[in-house]
């Protein structure tokens, strides 16, 4: 005979599974500091691609001038700018996406913890 109980438990269970448990069991299968740094990583790498095509797009863009230019400019100065602007760019990403995964799993935490014990319970 079908228990009312499992059928709530088995339906609570689906629904989770259904709704937000995609990421977030998915979430469950690594520890906190290893989601965090894989996640900053992957943004720091895209946060690199981002900021070569906006270098890409003014060199473009301000393309007559430095054609114009060329030996007038001061290389160094200029390397060193762009690198401090790479800098504060990929600290700012790191810093967003840091605060941000580790928000994200310690949000998802007592929902898996639930899940878990929900699943134990139908057993």
């Amino acid at each position: 005979m079908v228990r009312e109980e499992n059928v709530k438990l088995m339906s609570k269970i689906a629904i989770y599974e259904k709704r937000e448990g995609k990421r977030e069991i998915a979430l469950s299968g690594y520890y906190k500091s290893d989601y965090v740094r894989m996640n900053v990583l992957k943004t720091v790498v895209f946060a690199t691609i981002a900021f070569l095509a906006v270098a890409a797009v003014i060199v473009f863009y301000k393309l007559d001038y430095i054609l114009a230019n060329i030996f007038k400019i001061d290389y160094k100065s200029l390397g060193l700018g762009i690198l401090l602007i790479y800098a504060v760019w990929v600290l700012v990403y790191w810093l967003i996406a840091r605060i941000l995964y580790a928000w994200r799993y310690e949000k998802a935490r007592p929902n898996i913890i639930d899940y878990n014990h929900n699943l134990k319970k139908l057993e």
